[in-house]
Parts: structure tokens; sequence; C-alpha cells
């Protein structure tokens, strides 16, 4: 029996799709944000770390015993 292959792609994880149009300023400032980062992650990337900073800055995001 064939065994099934991986398409590649992000692994499986705990997650939901969230789509969304920003204005200009927003994506100028999100990609100069990614300019600024070491590995230059890609927007996706770059908006997951914008919104997880935020959470974590302002109180809604408990990082213990993550990463």
């Amino acid at each position: 029996m064939p065994t099934k292959t991986s398409k590649g792609g992000r692994p499986a994880v705990d997650s939901e799709r969230v789509d969304v149009r920003l204005p200009r300023e927003l994506l100028d400032g999100i990609d100069a944000f990614s300019d600024s980062e070491n590995d230059n992650p890609g927007r996706p990337e770059t908006v997951r770390r914008i919104i997880r900073d935020w959470l974590i800055g302002h109180g809604f995001l408990d990082i213990q015993g993550r990463d």
C-alpha cells in the first residue's frame, strides 16, 4: 500500500487562517519591521511577530512555558 507523502508547506498546527486587507501605510510599516529583522521574514511571519509582541507587551499573552 502506498505511503502518504508530504506536500510540503507549514506543518499542521492548532491555528486558523485570518484574511485581512490592510491600508498601504500599515503594509509599509510591516515591511519596514521585516527589513529590520536579521532573518528578513515574509509578511505572514512578520505579522505573527508583531501581534505576538503586542499581546505580550499588553498582558494578553502569557509566554511562560512557551518557546
